[in-house]
């Protein structure tokens, strides 16, 4: 009923017929070939043009991968004769080197001398209470406010290097400590040590006063290292 049409051919520069198409002349019959052909020379060179031109694409191609190839090709070799050169290269090593395994060891006995040091006692120079004044970088210390007369107590052992009058903070014990610090107890109404004794965490050294520069009854206390700490830091 309807009429069938032929495809467009996949070349759309070629014009010319392709070679399934039936033409008006069957070489078939005059050759006694099984299957229709037909041909023309325009036919036959622009086949070959077309073959020239896919050789040439390919030529390209060929010259873009071969390069790649061979070199990847190379490097695979090198690594290969590289690593299993090194491996029969280690293993000969080995062998050349072996020695008979050593016989086991005897037990080693190890003594370790372990030191124990008994760790500081550290107590408030007065009973607890507030601070009035806290430790600041004009303030190299905090007061106590305690009663007058209260006792005052080393607050950690040591040497008094010094038990005196000292200006300002009038009456003063100063105390040098084990670990290098030094502690100051000033405005002491009384001073109960004298220099050079040796002393221990809590053992009483004075009593709280006013002396020097001082508006009530209060101990400053002071320590320093390499510098002025801030008792607070320290004390329990």
């Amino acid at each position: 009923m309807f009429k069938k049409r032929n495809r467009a051919p996949l070349r759309v520069w070629r014009v010319l017929p392709q070679r399934n198409e039936q033409s008006s002349f069957n070489f078939s019959n005059t050759l006694a070939l099984p299957y229709p052909i037909w041909y023309s020379s325009e036919v036959i060179i622009f086949d070959a043009l077309s073959f020239a031109a896919d050789l040439l694409w390919l030529w390209k191609v060929f010259t873009k991968v071969i390069p790649v190839f061979l070199f990847r090709t190379f490097a695979l070799a090198l690594l290969a004769f590289v690593v299993f050169g090194f491996n029969n290269r280690s293993q000969a090593i080995v062998t050349d080197n072996y020695k008979a395994p050593l016989k086991p060891a005897t037990d080693l006995q190890v003594t370790i001398d372990i030191t124990a040091r008994k760790a500081p006692v550290i107590v408030w120079p007065v009973p607890k209470s507030y601070i009035s004044t806290y430790f600041s970088f004009y303030h190299q210390g905090i007061d106590i406010p305690a009663s007058y007369g209260a006792g005052v107590k080393a607050y950690s052992e040591g040497k008094i290097i010094f038990a005196g009058w000292s200006g300002g903070f009038g009456k003063m014990v100063v105390i040098a400590h084990p670990n290098g610090y030094f502690s100051k107890y000033a405005h002491l109404s009384d001073i109960t040590v004298t220099k050079g004794a040796d002393i221990q965490a809590g053992s009483l050294i004075g009593k709280v006063g006013m002396t020097g520069h001082a508006t009530g009854p209060h101990l400053h206390f002071e320590i320093h290292g390499s510098g002025p700490i801030n008792p607070l830091t320290v004390l329990p």
